[in-house]
């Protein structure tokens, strides 16, 4: 039988460090915001999904009043890998992983949200950016989150609602593997239909509490 975590891959080819446990390793336990540090967008050094040296947003922050700090139970308070059950792996596998999921979230908005956002000339120079040579990746990154920053005044807002919503697709797809893994057996579904329903009702910490139980 496969490892409900393992069951379905959370985004597309990307896998967290295996899970087994019911919860994460002290350096990893406690929830952090998704806001990034400067600049706003996401870099390779400043990844936007939690991670153990993420700090909360300043209040100067144009994203900061997007979330509620003071919501124990709200999606963007919690540690990606306690709501996915990862208790393993070292640390540079997590971080390779958070950078994976950032890579994920800033192509994706390159591809199919910039475009919708600005004109035609500003897309032809988009594209001189792209096609320069750079030291780095992350310098080339660095350019381009310049560029977008002076034409898309909420482009942190769009950045950190996609982190959020790529965080909740992540859990829906790990409550999805865990009902094929547990199919005919009552009680783990019944407790797999408790966590969606709190899921539902923004309840993510309570949810992934019930999860990590029954995956211990």
């Amino acid at each position: 039988m496969t490892d409900p975590a393992q069951s379905n891959s959370y985004v597309d080819s990307y896998a967290p460090p295996s899970s087994q446990a019911a919860t994460a390793p002290a350096s990893f336990a406690e929830p952090a915001p998704m806001t990034p540090s400067a600049p706003a967008m996401p870099t390779q050094s400043q990844p936007v999904m939690p991670a153990d040296n993420a700090t909360p947003a300043s209040d100067a922050s144009p994203a900061a009043d997007m979330f509620d700090a003071n919501d124990p139970e709200a999606l963007e308070n919690q540690n990606i890998f306690e709501l996915l059950g990862v208790v393993d792996g070292t640390e540079a596998e997590r971080e390779s992983f958070l950078d994976e999921l950032q890579q994920v979230i800033w192509e994706d908005m390159l591809e199919n949200d910039v475009p919708q956002l600005i004109t035609a000339e500003e897309l032809t120079q988009l594209d001189g950016i792209k096609a320069q040579t750079f030291a780095s990746e992350l310098e080339k990154q660095e350019a381009i989150i310049t560029f977008l920053e002076k034409i898309i005044p909420d482009l942190e807002e769009i950045m950190l609602e996609k982190a959020l919503e790529l965080k909740e697709d992540m859990m829906r797809e790990r409550i999805s593997g865990m009902r094929e893994y547990y199919v005919n057996q009552a009680e783990p579904l019944q407790k797999i239909a408790s966590a969606e329903e709190l899921i539902n009702s923004d309840k993510w910490r309570s949810a992934a509490t019930i999860l990590n139980a029954l995956q211990s």
